[in-house]
């Protein structure tokens, strides 16, 4: 399972901008579980039978990660092809308890633009009062899967951690935004990411198969955290390594999905996907934290629907 030794690992996975959401986060942890999925939701019947190396979007629209032929690397605006959707909602769950819940949308616009948009809460107690921070984003990546823009709105109660945080890539810098201030910021040198919500993280699959396809991948944070130019709470790059496969039991049966690797700063974890899918990061440490598709498995990852 995907644990975290320290509250700070928790904010540099999620690494939302702006401080007041970061003490969302941290609260958060004091919150009890809510409620689960949906009843209907189910992992696709073509997942027990085809190959991981094929994907289809789970809202019905067609779509194939490309086949990975002997000797033949895809080119980058190939990984994502023209019309694929993918559409989940994600749990967050630490030491079992149910902690933020985020809807996220990706797909390909077109021939030169892809697009992951999200949305969700972050709950939290205020001495004996529970609230929530909900927030929105929208990560959109050129047609090679380089970042492009970034944009984060925060909303808390009574106007409190309300915040929106915007970064444009141009050329060799980026210009990032909050409020009032205005930063412009150096892109740094080899691949590049927007650094946002776990949702942010379905990208890294098609990423990691446009930028180093059986190779490790270093990622270098854009600024998106803590306002103009912060780097993300991570701090370093990330490392994404492909790490095989391996199975998940969904009703007694079995699913093949893909390990990654990942590593930012100290924090470490797994992201498991069927082809370009999310299914789940798992951590590991001491403190236990899951973040799943609850709408492929409303019941717990592991326990099928």
């Amino acid at each position: 399972m995907f644990a975290v030794k320290r509250r700070r690992w928790w904010l540099a996975v999620l690494a939302l901008g702006g401080g007041a959401l970061a003490v969302a986060l941290v609260i958060s942890l004091l919150r009890p579980p809510v409620g689960g999925g949906p009843d209907d939701a189910e992992v696709p019947a073509e997942w027990f039978a085809d190959p991981p190396g094929s994907a289809t979007a789970h809202d019905g629209t067609p779509g194939e990660a490309p086949a990975s032929e002997e000797g033949h690397v895809p080119e980058p605006s190939d990984i994502v092809p023209k019309g694929y959707v993918q559409v989940g909602r994600l749990a967050y769950e630490l030491d079992g308890r149910r902690v933020a819940e985020e809807t996220y949308r990706l797909e390909r616009l077109g021939s030169d633009a892809v697009r992951l948009t999200s949305s969700g809460r972050f709950f939290f107690r205020v001495v004996v009062v529970a609230v929530s921070v909900a927030f929105e984003q929208e990560i959109q990546l050129d047609g090679d899967l380089r970042p492009r823009t970034y944009t984060l709105e925060t909303r808390g109660p009574l106007g409190f951690g309300n915040q929106r945080i915007t970064v444009a890539v141009e050329g060799t810098r980026a210009v990032a935004t909050s409020g009032d201030e205005r930063q412009e910021i150096p892109m740094p040198d080899g691949d590049a990411i927007f650094v946002g919500t776990l949702a942010a993280y379905a990208l890294l699959p098609a990423v990691h198969l446009a930028r180093a396809p059986g190779k490790v991948l270093l990622l270098q944070p854009v600024g998106s955290g803590a306002g103009p130019g912060g780097r993300a709470a991570a701090g370093g790059p990330i490392e994404v390594i492909h790490d095989g496969t391996t199975e998940l039991a969904v009703g007694g049966r079995a699913v093949i999905v893909e390990r990654y690797r990942v590593q930012a700063g100290g924090f470490t974890g797994t992201l498991l996907a069927r082809g370009l899918e999310f299914v789940a990061f798992l951590g590991e440490g001491e403190r236990v934290f899951l973040a799943y598709r609850v709408d492929l498995f409303p019941r717990g990852l592991g326990r099928g629907p």
